[in-house]
């Protein structure tokens, strides 16, 4: 539904659609929260090129992101060296 530039993945600016889509019209406090996380979450499980994907968004709700980061960080060391 957000996902305009590629269907399987999402921009910074996308991300900010769909947390203004779902949020609730007085609840303040939750609106500053709910783009907090999405934010947290963008400069977590982005890809290298500035997109977040679906499968990093389920990871965040299954519980494996951290193991994805890693594996993507150690990838990114071996690059380098």
């Amino acid at each position: 539904k957000y996902g305009h530039t590629f269907p399987d993945k999402l921009t910074l600016r996308e991300l900010w659609n769909l947390s203004e889509g779902n949020r609730v019209s007085f609840d303040f406090f939750g609106w500053l929260l709910n783009k907090g996380e999405w934010a947290l979450l963008y400069i977590l499980a982005r890809d290298e090129d500035g997109f977040l994907s679906k499968e990093a968004i389920r990871r965040c709700y299954d519980g494996s992101l951290f193991e994805y980061c890693a594996r993507i960080q150690r990838g990114a060391q071996e690059k380098l060296e």
